[in-house]
């Protein structure tokens, strides 16, 4: 009784030591890759895209020079009838696919394209600009950061209704 007694201790022993030798492992493969996979990600997103950001400024500047570029308005269709940035067209991030297969058939993969929402708080912008690069390839897109909401806030010339 005495012999098996000590095997039974021996035995949970050795199971307590394994468990503990895996949940450190554990631990520390967490803390050595969790950080390299979450900013990683991040980095080979951001290479992958290619996305730059615009300012008011810059926007404006490639406007006036009258350069050829789209213009994505990537908001709701309501809201882009209420009122976009002359000459945008609407391709509403939730209706991407349908929008896009109509409007970007033709359309030269380097055309410079710029993608705006809402405003700043807005990732619409960015998510519909990755959805352009993949699905079709495109070069030189960039996104308006301060979107809708800097715009109007600017004073600068809107459009109502549909300008396709």
């Amino acid at each position: 009784m005495d012999v098996g007694f000590y095997n039974y201790k021996l035995v949970l022993l050795r199971t307590l030591v394994i468990q503990i030798l895996g949940i450190g492992a554990g631990l520390i493969y967490t803390v050595i890759f969790s950080e390299q996979l979450l900013f990683g990600d991040i980095e080979i997103s951001e290479k992958q895209y290619d996305i730059t950001y615009l300012s008011l400024e810059a926007l404006q500047n490639i406007i006036q020079s009258k350069s050829k570029i789209l213009l994505i308005d990537g908001r709701s269709e309501l809201a882009y009838h209420e009122g976009h940035i002359l000459g945008a067209v609407n391709i509403p991030y939730m209706q991407r696919d349908y929008f896009s297969q109509q409007l970007l058939a033709d359309v030269a993969r380097e055309l410079p394209i710029i993608v705006y929402c809402s405003g700043k708080n807005c990732n619409t912008s960015v998510e519909l600009a990755k959805f352009l690069s993949q699905k079709f390839r495109f070069i030189n897109i960039q996104v308006f950061e301060g979107g809708w909401e800097e715009w109007i806030k600017g004073e600068n010339p809107i459009q109502k209704g549909s300008s396709r």
